[in-house]
C-alpha cells in the first residue's frame, strides 16, 4: 500500500546555485508533500522554501511540530514534515514520532546534524539521533555524502508511505547540505498496486457465518468507504471500529456498531454496542488493526468461540498473532472489493434492527446523563451542548485523556464532525492543540475544534501564539477540572493515595486574550451553549474555558481500569 500522491515533475532553476536544501525541497514538492512544521532547521532547507508552494508553520516546540504534522497525515492521508535542530530539538521531536508510529501515520522528520568532520568528537549538541529514533520509527538514517541527499530522502518517503505507514527520520548534516548540487529534472515512475484475489478460506468462513462482524482499524482508512460499505451490506454485518479507525466507515450508516474496547463500555458508551456485537460474533473479519489491549478489552474480545480472520499489509503485525484462524497478508484497498465480489448474494440477518435497538438504549442513557440536574457543569452536559453546537463539516482534534474518551461515544461523524483524530494511539498528552493547528493549516476553510483537558493543554499553551500568528480558525474547548483526573482515578482504583495531582485555578481564556485571541470562561450551565456557538462562529482563535465537575467519569466502566 502506498499513500504518496502522483509524482510531479519539478524543474530546477539552472541559474540558482543549488545546494542540498534545494534538493530536499524539490523531492518534497515532487511527492506533493507541502505542509512543513518546525523551527528554522535544517536552516539551508528553510532558507530556500518557496512559501507560495509550501505551507510552512514555525512552531514553538518540536514536539508540537510532530503532532501538527501527524494530524495532517492522518486527516489527509498524505505525508507531512516535522523538523528540528540537532541535539535537544531533535530529541524533543521523538515523543511525537512515537505517537505517529502507533497511529501508522507517515510523518517525515527532517533534522539538522553536526558536521561530518566533527562527528564523534563530542561536539556541542552532538547526539546519536538515528539510534535514539530507531525504536520509534519505521526507518532512520543520517546522510553522510552530498550525492546521497536525494536517494536517502526518496527512500524515506517510500518507507513512510508503503506497507503499514509510519514515521521516518532523516538527519541532514549542515556541511552535507552546503555542497553545491547540479540542477536536475527528475520524476520517479509511479508505484502501481496489484489487486489481491480473495482467499477461498475467508470466503467460506464468511459465507457460512450467522453473526459476522467487521472490525476496522487505522489500516482501513485508505480503503474507499463505498467498498467497505458494500462488503458490510453484502454480509449484513455489524461494523465496529477501533479508536484510531474512526472515519473508515460512515457512522450514521445502519450497520455501524460503534467504537469497541474498554474506553467506551459503559451503558452510555458506543462500546456497549460494539463490544456486544463482537462478543456475539461467530466470525470476525479484522481489517488493518493491531488488536491491542484497549481494542480487545484486554483480550476478552472477540469471544473465544469466534473465528478470527485478520487482514493486514504488514507481515510483522500478523506474525504477532496467536489467536487468528486465518491471517491474510494483503493490501486492504484491493482485497476488500475482491472479497465482496467473491461472496455470494446479499445476506439478511436482521442486523439493522438489532443495532437500532442497542443504539436506542445507549442514546437514552446519554440523554439521561445530559439532563441530570447539577449545580455545576458536568462533562456529559458539555457533550450535550457540543452535540447542538457542532456542524457535520467541522474537524475535531482531541487530546489523549478524558476529552477524547467522551468524544468516542457522544460525538458522531456526519452529525457533529466530518473527521476526527486524537492522541490516543500511544496515549500522548499534548497532542490536541498542536494537532488542531495542523488541521487548520491543511483545511483553512473549515472550522477546527480542539477538545482538550487542562492537563494536556498545559503541555502546549505556547502554541496559542502560533495559532494567533498564522490566523488559524480554531476553537479550543478546555475541559477544566483542575487536575490530572485519570491519575487520580488510578490511585482510587488501586487503593493508593493521590498526591500533587491538582492544579491552581488557571484561566485559560486569559491565555487566549494574551495573544490577541477570543477567550471566554464558562462556569454556568445556562451560559454554555450560547458561548460555544459564538466562539465557534468567531473567525480566528477562540478558547472556551469550561469549569467542570471533576467527579463525573467518561463512559467507561471504571473497574476495567484497575492496574492500567
Amino acid at each position: 500500500m502506498t499513500l504518496s500522491q502522483p509524482r510531479a515533475t519539478v524543474t530546477a532553476d539552472a541559474t540558482v546555485r543549488r545546494h542540498g536544501g534545494h534538493v530536499v525541497a524539490q523531492v518534497l514538492e515532487e511527492h506533493g508533500i507541502t505542509e512543513i512544521f518546525g523551527q528554522d532547521s535544517p536552516e539551508l532547507l528553510f532558507a530556500v522554501l518557496d512559501h507560495s508552494r509550501f505551507r510552512v508553520t514555525t512552531m514553538r516546540d518540536e514536539r508540537s511540530a510532530g503532532f501538527a504534522a501527524d494530524a495532517v497525515a492522518r486527516l489527509t492521508g498524505r505525508p507531512a514534515v516535522a523538523t528540528g535542530i540537532h541535539g535537544p530539538g531533535a530529541l524533543n521531536l521523538t515523543t511525537a514520532l512515537f505517537e505517529a508510529r502507533e497511529a501508522s501515520s507517515p510523518v517525515i522528520a527532517l533534522i539538522s546534524g553536526i558536521e561530518t568532520t566533527t562527528k564523534g568528537t563530542g561536539a556541542f549538541q552532538e547526539a546519536d539521533h538515528v539510534a535514539a529514533a530507531r525504536p520509534l520509527v519505521k526507518w532512520a538514517a543520517r546522510v553522510e555524502r552530498p550525492d546521497r541527499v536525494r536517494s536517502t530522502l526518496e527512500r524515506a518517503i517510500r518507507v513512510a508511505t508503503s506497507g503499514r505507514p509510519g514515521p521516518v527520520l532523516v538527519e541532514l548534516p549542515n556541511d552535507v547540505l552546503t555542497v553545491e548540487q547540479p540542477a536536475e529534472e527528475y520524476a520517479a515512475p509511479p508505484v502501481t498496486l496489484t489487486a489481491t484475489p480473495a482467499d477461498a478460506r475467508v470466503v467460506t468462513e464468511l459465507s457460512g457465518a450467522t453473526a459476522p462482524v467487521l472490525l476496522l482499524g487505522s489500516g482501513a482508512l485508505q480503503t474507499a468507504c463505498e467498498d467497505l460499505v458494500a462488503l458490510a451490506e453484502r454480509l449484513d454485518a455489524a461494523v465496529c471500529v477501533t479508536h484510531t479507525g474512526r472515519g473508515a466507515f460512515p457512522e450514521r450508516h445502519h450497520l455501524f456498531a460503534g467504537v469497541c474496547g474498554f474506553m467506551s463500555d459503559r451503558e452510555d458508551g458506543s462500546g456497549a454496542v460494539a463490544n456486544a456485537m463482537l462478543a456475539a460474533a461467530d466470525v470476525v473479519l479484522a481489517l488493518g488493526t493491531g488488536m491491542d489491549g484497549v481494542t480487545t478489552d484486554g483480550g476478552r474480545l472477540p469471544a473465544a468461540r469466534a473465528t478470527l480472520v485478520r487482514v493486514d499489509v504488514d507481515a510483522g503485525t500478523l506474525a504477532l498473532d496467536t489467536r487468528a484462524a486465518h491471517t491474510v497478508l494483503a493490501d486492504i484497498t484491493s482485497y476488500v472489493p475482491a472479497l465482496t465480489a467473491a461472496l455470494p448474494g446479499a445476506s439478511v440477518r436482521g442486523t439493522r434492527e438489532a443495532l437500532a435497538r442497542k443504539w436506542a438504549v445507549v442514546r437514552d442513557a446519554q440523554r439521561d446523563r445530559i439532563a441530570a440536574g447539577s449545580p455545576v457543569i458536568r462533562p456529559s452536559f458539555l457533550m450535550g451542548a457540543l452535540q447542538q453546537a457542532l456542524r457535520p463539516d467541522d474537524l475535531l482534534v482531541c487530546d489523549a485523556a478524558y476529552s477524547s474518551v467522551w468524544a468516542l461515544s457522544y460525538l458522531t461523524q456526519g452529525e457533529h464532525f466530518h473527521r476526527i483524530t486524537y492522541g490516543r494511539a500511544a496515549g500522548t498528552l499534548g497532542f490536541g492543540f498542536p494537532g488542531a493547528i495542523g488541521a487548520s493549516v491543511a483545511y483553512p476553510d473549515r472550522r477546527v475544534v480542539a477538545l482538550v483537558g487542562d492537563g494536556g493543554f498545559g503541555f502546549t499553551w505556547g502554541e496559542l501564539e502560533t495559532a494567533a500568528r498564522i490566523g488559524a480558525n480554531i476553537t479550543c474547548v478546555v475541559l477544566n477540572n483542575s487536575m490530572f483526573a485519570y491519575q487520580v482515578l488510578w490511585h482510587e482504583l488501586n487503593g493508593t493515595h493521590a498526591r500533587n495531582l491538582e492544579f491552581v485555578d488557571v484561566h485559560h481564556d486569559v491565555l487566549a486574550s494574551a495573544v490577541g485571541g477570543h477567550g471566554v470562561r464558562v462556569e454556568s450551565r445556562d451560559a454554555l451553549l450560547p458561548v460555544l456557538r459564538t466562539s465557534l462562529d468567531h473567525d480566528g482563535l477562540s478558547v472556551v474555558d469550561v469549569v467542570l465537575d471533576p467527579h463525573e467519569l467518561p463512559p467507561f466502566r471504571k473497574e476495567r481500569h484497575v492496574g492500567h
